[in-house]
């Protein structure tokens, strides 16, 4: 099995993005870092990869108020909160200091001050013009190194970076590497071009597929997103996840893949986990059935071992591979056994491989795979998004 360095591709003098970060004399003055430390397990992969940007800033002597969200709260949660962050923050030799609202991080003096949940105000899902100005008084510049957000319109995200001027806002030297290592998948990807697809935010996945019916010549579809595929295709899938009003839309993918001759592959077979009444969605029983055999009280969790049989090849032939939407559950490592095995076969294709989004490079870890994987992505979504060709709303305010 080789051994990649998924960190030193290219470096920055190469590079076609290149932060203004470098350019700026911030000595002793503040800069707002909005990032994606979204970490809802062990796992500090997020982390590790905002490290070089905080370390950059400090040896700068420039101050850091960093800014990030964890989970989707619609209040304050106690168990959401960014605290849980101070430890994984102290296992690498940083002091961060915590500040509960943006007035106390105003008036609260420290090399590195993290804010509370950004989630946790209304403000920064409603825009409020107030809120907004509250945090853009933290610092004299502006600077988002969170890629996983660049997808979102959020106050922290559009808003704020706009009472900036266009030289003192910028993206960090995380996003500069994500966008080095996913521009080229779009402007020259190397062919056959196979995107592995799962997951479960299905409503935002879709539509990114068909976009990307342009870029990739094999698709293929995986739990949790193919079972609104089969729902279109009046195939079984028990009480499996899947999005109603995206079926329509799963009906017009398969028509236009057909005609622009891009491989739609689906399972033959599924890991599926028996739904007890009345539980709650509580999953027991554990076993592989064909794919037309989901029975009403099942569910979907992952491929079976004859599907990944049957991909092998595909993976084995295609020049450039990415995979986004991690099957089965990290925290129950009999659902993981499939996707482990594809991990497997990835880390000895011959082609590009990248692994983008936060289950999924947990995943990764998890399998202890991380070094056989060409590039991991910190985003999942967004990472979709970009190769999709959409305008990224946090990314296009700095540019």
């Amino acid at each position: 099995m080789r051994e990649r360095n998924h960190n030193t591709h290219n470096t920055v003098n190469q590079l076609p993005f290149r932060s203004a970060l470098h350019h700026w004399d911030i000595t002793h003055k503040r800069v707002i870092i909005r990032a994606d430390l979204n970490i809802e397990s062990n796992n500090d992969f997020r982390l590790q990869a905002l490290l070089p940007t905080l370390d950059f800033i400090r040896k700068k002597q420039g101050k850091i108020v960093l800014i990030t969200h964890i989970g989707r709260p619609t209040h304050a949660t106690p168990s959401l909160s960014t605290r849980r962050l101070i430890p994984f923050f102290q296992h690498y030799g940083y002091d961060v200091t915590y500040a509960s609202t943006p007035a106390e991080a105003r008036v609260t003096h420290a090399p590195i001050l993290l804010l509370e949940n950004i989630r946790f105000f209304p403000g920064e899902k409603t825009h409020d013009n107030a809120f907004t100005q509250s945090l853009a008084q933290l610092g004299q510049f502006y600077v988002n190194d969170g890629f996983g957000v660049l997808h979102r319109s959020d106050c922290s995200i559009t808003q704020v970076p706009l009472l900036f001027a266009p030289e003192q806002r910028t993206f960090g030297l995380l996003v500069e590497k994500e966008l080095n290592e996913l521009t080229p998948l779009i402007k020259h990807p190397k062919k056959p071009f196979l995107l592995i697809i799962g997951g479960a935010k299905i409503k935002e996945k879709i539509p990114l597929i068909e976009h990307l019916l342009t870029v990739v010549n094999t698709i293929m579809l995986c739990p949790a997103i193919v079972f609104t595929f089969n729902k279109a295709l009046n195939k079984s899938i028990g009480k499996s996840l899947i999005d109603r009003d995206s079926i329509d839309l799963c009906k017009r993918i398969v028509r236009h893949a057909r005609s622009r001759q891009v491989t739609l592959l689906f399972p033959t077979d599924y890991q599926v986990a028996l739904v007890l009444p009345d539980s709650n969605d509580t999953y027991t029983r554990f076993t592989y059935t064909h794919d037309d055999e989901i029975t009403l009280n099942e569910t979907g969790i992952s491929i079976g071992p004859k599907t990944i049989h049957a991909w092998s090849p595909y993976i084995q032939e295609a020049e450039t591979i990415f995979f986004n939407g991690c099957m089965g559950f990290v925290n129950i490592p009999e659902t993981l056994t499939s996707a482990n095995a594809l991990f497997d076969i990835l880390a000895t294709a011959p082609g590009k491989t990248i692994i983008a989004g936060g289950d999924s490079v947990a995943a990764v870890y998890k399998h202890n795979a991380q070094n056989n994987i060409d590039y991991l992505s910190t985003g999942g979504g967004s990472a979709l998004a970009y190769l999709s060709g959409q305008t990224l709303p946090g990314l296009a305010v700095l540019l």
